[in-house]
């Protein structure tokens, strides 16, 4: 089933001041967008950028550019300039702590949204700290404490709204009453977090991928040296050496070897391995089965946690959740130089972008356990789709942006709700914004499992009855057989 994308952009009355931090790929994507949204705003639009890439575009637009580097002891006297009652800022930055700028926006009376959880500099790639501090979890965690601090009438602030994570947990939704209609022939219409549980639950939903494929391919090959990306290069590199994290499900029989659990009966774990050395199995409608990296998202957490059921502190139900990422062929031949090279980032760096000659973004879930083994829901973004809403910018970026948007419009209909995660937000809502960039979004059921094309050899070491036990998804080595 192919879902229309021909729906018109919805407009906001906003009357208010929009600061962007950051402006680098997907900076420079949103700056384009925005005004088809909200009117007028590019006269009350300032970036705030630590370095140059983004004032061409921003000047084109008719928005303030500022060159500034945001620091943990200057970021106040900064900020104070540019925000006030009734304005939002929009965080596109790494390496700028995300609970710093919530708490500062809530001090103001501004909202705020953010596409990935980010901390101050000299956490994700320190050596000196201990493994579990380098996670995306103890992050998280920080952001959780602040969100109980401010309350649920504070000004609002939505983290995490980009396409994974940010997208993707609306399509896990999509994706359920799309099993529900067609396995149960029902029309379920989940009013809460304890109904989408209870729904995942009766379909027998065990484990949920959020599946990646990037095609996309350069008319200049990698270099020897090089490392390439689609988008953020620093963002990457920290994600690829970071352990590698995931929700363990309920339906799980063996815990892999090495892996440590964040705090007793959480159901999340890290392991002693970083992502960009840690594989798994997925697919996606366009190729079929593939082989991609098991990286840390917040998505793994937030999507497991909100479809959980407990009693007491025992879960009664959990899914598996996990992301496997196939980046680009050259962002992937990049990480593997990157692993061999000690983690010495390479001397050049080229981000894909006017260069890109063919390919998409296919970015989705799987759903697997039900009655029909597994189904995919998602986008399939083709590099000259993409370019038609913005004409220099890539399928990766694009997607990212329509997420980014999304959450600004919702934020601006929803102006006191606290601290929300994507799962807190209207899933519908979200989508009829996004969905019109997102190029085909597709829902497709497949026979495929983890085990297909296992030898003999494989499978002798599997669980053949329980295919899509972690065991299973994950290569044989990470259990010590």
């Amino acid at each position: 089933m192919t879902t229309p994308t021909n729906a018109a952009p919805a407009a906001v009355d906003f009357k208010g001041r929009l600061v962007m931090i950051g402006c680098g790929s997907i900076g420079q994507a949103v700056l384009p967008v925005i005004g088809r949204h909200l009117e007028g705003i590019y006269s009350r639009l300032t970036v705030l950028a630590a370095d140059e890439s983004g004032r061409g575009i921003t000047e084109r637009c008719g928005a303030r550019f500022i060159h500034c580097n945001l620091t943990p002891g200057n970021y106040r006297t900064t900020l104070k300039n540019y925000v006030r009652d009734g304005d939002l800022m929009l965080n596109l930055s790494i390496d700028i702590s995300s609970v710093d700028l919530i708490r500062f926006c809530s001090e103001r009376g501004a909202l705020y949204v953010d596409t990935s959880i980010e901390p101050w500099p000299g956490v994700f790639d320190n050596p000196m700290l201990g493994l579990h501090q380098r996670t995306n979890y103890a992050v998280r965690a920080k952001l959780l404490d602040l969100a109980e601090e401010l309350g649920p009438d504070s000004p609002s602030a939505v983290v995490d709204h980009g396409a994974n994570p940010g997208l993707v947990s609306h399509f896990v939704k999509r994706a359920l009453m799309d099993l529900d209609r067609t396995i149960r022939d029902g029309n379920a219409r989940p009013a809460g977090r304890e109904d989408w549980a209870n729904l995942a639950r009766e379909l027998g939903i065990c484990t949920i991928q959020v599946s990646e494929r990037d095609t996309q391919a350069s008319r200049q090959p990698k270099r020897q040296g090089e490392f390439i990306n689609t988008w953020s290069i620093d963002g990457f590199v920290d994600e690829l050496m970071q352990p590698s994290e995931l929700s363990f499900g309920t339906f799980e029989k063996r815990r892999p070897r090495g892996a440590r659990e964040h705090r007793s009966g959480s159901g999340t774990l890290y392991l002693e391995r970083p992502g960009a050395s840690t594989f798994a199995r997925s697919w996606v409608p366009s190729i079929g089965g593939f082989q991609g990296m098991l990286v840390t998202h917040d998505e793994v957490f937030s999507i497991a946690e909100h479809l959980s059921i407990r009693d007491g502190g025992k879960f009664l139900y959990r899914p598996s959740v996990m992301f496997v990422y196939h980046p680009c062929d050259d962002a992937m031949l990049s990480a593997l130089e990157l692993e061999g090279n000690g983690w010495i980032l390479q001397p050049a760096r080229r981000r894909l972008g006017a260069d890109i000659v063919t390919g998409m973004d296919e970015l989705g879930v799987l759903l697997t356990g039900h009655g029909r083994n597994a189904y995919w829901y998602g986008s399939q973004l083709a590099i000259d789709e993409a370019r038609r809403h913005v004409a220099y910018a890539n399928a990766t970026t694009v997607q990212v942006m329509a997420g980014a948007i999304a959450a600004v419009l919702w934020v601006l209909r929803n102006p006191r709700r606290g601290v929300l995660e994507p799962e807190d937000l209207d899933f519908e809502d979200c989508l009829e914004t996004a969905v019109p960039y997102l190029g085909r979004l597709v829902g497709e059921f497949t026979d495929w499992t983890p085990l297909d094309g296992r030898g003999r050899y494989f499978r002798e070491r599997l669980d053949v009855q329980n295919p899509w036990q972690l065991q299973n998804i994950r290569s044989r080595q990470w259990y010590g057989e």
